[in-house]
């Protein structure tokens, strides 16, 4: 029988798959570069496409891949339901990527990002009212719209907790670090005792670590205490502006730590000093302290164990346009105003305007972002 055409491009191209499948890193490094959802397709195709995408080996490679490739996670209005959108670097256009509602979510309150990681991210949502000083506490992948409850934690009395995410270079691992009241140094004196306690992807279980000097503090425009920075193998938060001005810390050993801000002239006028409009970001890797006064800025960075002042510039904006949420990426800090995106870029010095949010701004929060197969347990499920 004479073969057609049609039927030897088919033999042909079989023939070139079958030697691409067997060897088995070119395959993978192949897959690991399509987009999530082309990943989730190709599971479907057969066993052995399934079981190449299914290990941690695979998530490890695409994670690479995709890091190569970042955006931004936005959620410019706070809704019942999360809507999540992408920003790609350069365009700045806003792209729905997700919806997050997660089955057994408090309905009664809204949800809040809170953080975003190895292509994760970490949600609060309110209790019920009669539960009204916690959170539940979701883990979700945007990508693959899974989603995890965390259980809860212990309860904390007459103020909310406070939450922050570490995470460790192996991509299995990460803790969600939960400071909360156990209750009063002394009856009736208002006074308030903290302890911490610490979630592990490993063990799916909260754990004690003990007492804490602080709570930190509502961040500006924020509403609720987890505003928190991840830099340098630390979690940041501020804990008070007042002069000097506090920092608490814990690493991924559990190890808590507390350090005062940078400390301006006493000469100087209140407005050129630290102000409420005061920033953690990491910049570079490095912790970073974004201070906004009038119409100027400072960068301070974190460097063998004190602030050095690294730079200050003018402001683009004027007063009437509100730092609602600040971020960063590498050497790019990101700006959220009540109307707009506005983009710093450290090495260049110049700002950017970039485009206006689809829907008015909220309560907003931004992320660096990076898609990722990786399970919400943090990959415990996964093979090794």
């Amino acid at each position: 029988m004479v073969e057609t055409r049609a039927q030897h491009r088919r033999r042909v191209t079989a023939l070139k798959w079958d030697k691409v499948e067997a060897a088995g890193d070119v395959f993978r490094d192949i897959l690991s570069r399509l987009s999530v959802r082309s990943i989730r397709l190709a599971k479907t195709v057969n066993k052995y496409w399934h079981g190449s995408v299914s290990d941690k080996h695979f998530a490890t490679l695409q994670l690479a891949q995709s890091r190569k490739k970042p955006s931004y996670i936005a959620c410019p209005r706070v809704n019942s339901a999360m809507k999540l959108y992408l920003l790609k670097p350069g365009k700045f256009n806003y792209r729905h990527h997700a919806t997050i509602d997660p089955p057994g979510r408090s309905a009664d309150h809204n949800m809040y990002m809170i953080s975003s990681f190895n292509g994760l991210v970490c949600c609060i949502n309110q209790l019920s009212v009669e539960h009204e000083e916690d959170y539940q506490i979701q883990i979700c992948n945007p990508s693959t719209e899974e989603t995890l409850l965390l259980p809860q934690g212990r309860p904390s009395f007459s103020t909310e907790p406070s939450i922050g995410v570490a995470y460790g270079p192996d991509i299995s691992d990460y803790k969600i670090f939960r400071i909360f009241s156990v209750g009063e140094r002394n009856a009736g004196e208002g006074d308030l005792r903290y302890e911490c306690e610490v979630y592990s992807s490993s063990t799916g279980a909260w754990r004690s670590i003990g007492p804490v000097p602080h709570l930190p503090m509502y961040a500006c425009f924020s509403p609720h205490r987890s505003s928190h920075v991840f830099a340098g193998g630390k979690i940041y938060w501020l804990v008070s502006l007042e002069d000097p001005g506090i920092v608490l810390s814990v690493d991924m050993e559990e190890r808590c730590e507390v350090m005062e801000l940078p400390q301006y002239s006493t000469e100087l006028h209140d407005e050129d000093r630290i102000t409420v409009a005061t920033y953690l970001i990491n910049l570079g890797g490095s912790l970073s302290l974004v201070v906004l006064h009038a119409d100027y800025f400072d960068i301070w960075v974190w460097k063998e164990a004190s602030w050095v002042l690294v730079t200050t510039d003018d402001l683009p904006f004027t007063d009437y346009e509100i730092v609602l949420f600040m971020t960063s990426s590498e050497k790019e800090i990101l700006c959220v105003t009540g109307s707009h995106l506005w983009t710093y870029h450290f090495n260049t010095r110049k700002w950017k305007r970039r485009c206006r949010p689809p829907t008015r701004f909220i309560i907003p929060a931004v992320f660096p972002f990076t898609e990722s197969l990786l399970p919400c347990n943090g990959g415990v499920r996964l093979e090794a």
